[in-house]
This record gives structure tokens, C-alpha cells and sequence, in this order.
């Protein structure tokens, strides 16, 4: 069994846990203390535990880092996305709308993390 210990984790790597999430055959969320959690996936024998901070949890139970990042990308690379950022708002300072009326939640490095996404594809698309 490995414990990987990241407490901040970059959004690529909450892509991979939520990616890893989704697959699990068992899920076994433990609260540990304050603001961490204890999250174990169970996939064909092989146990994975990471230490999340609850708001990561919650992205990742919500399905952010897969789904809701590529319906945010399509939107963004084939119609048009509306993002308002209000930085008083602490873990959830940016909403993005997007064309089709559905509204999403994130912080900054979340979004910039999907620009690049949208940037990377709206180059691929002019080529």
C-alpha cells in the first residue's frame, strides 16, 4: 500500500486522483483532522491513500477534475465561456458560465489551469 502525502496538490494531479476516483471498485473516505482527509482507492487488488484537504474531496466527489473540466473546455474551445472572479470568496472565487446556462465553481489556479487547456486546443484547431 502507498500513502502519498501532498496537502497541496497541483490541479494535474487532482485530475489523476479524480481520473483514479472514478475507476475505484471501493472507496473509503476517512476524516483525519480539521481540514484533511484521508481518501483510499481500491482498483484490482491495489489500494492507493492520499491525504486531501476537504475542498479537493469535494471537487473530486463532485467529478470536477474530469467532467466538469471538459464540458468547461468545449464550451470554451467551441462556443463561448463567462468567467467572473471575486477573490473575497475564499475557496471557490471563480465562477465560469457557460453557454449552455450550467455554472461552475473553482479557484484561480483551477481556472488558469483550464485556459491553458482551451489556449493548447484553440492552437491545435488553427493549425
Amino acid at each position: 500500500m502507498e500513502v502519498k502525502i501532498l496537502l497541496k496538490l497541483k490541479v494535474e494531479e487532482l485530475v489523476e486522483i479524480n481520473d483514479f476516483y472514478n475507476s475505484a471498485s471501493r472507496i473509503t473516505i476517512t476524516y483525519a483532522t480539521g481540514n484533511t482527509v484521508l481518501l483510499e482507492l481500491y482498483e484490482a487488488g491495489v489500494t492507493e491513500e492520499f491525504i486531501l484537504s476537504k475542498r479537493d474531496l469535494i471537487m473530486v466527489l463532485r467529478n470536477f477534475y474530469v467532467e466538469d473540466i471538459c464540458d468547461i473546455v468545449q464550451s470554451g474551445v467551441y462556443s463561448h465561456i463567462e468567467v467572473k472572479v471575486d477573490k473575497s470568496i475564499e475557496h471557490y472565487p471563480v465562477q465560469i458560465y457557460v453557454e449552455d446556462g450550467h455554472k461552475y465553481y473553482c479557484n484561480l489556479e483551477e481556472l488558469n489551469y483550464i485556459k491553458g487547456i482551451i489556449d493548447h486546443q484553440n492552437g491545435l484547431l488553427e493549425n
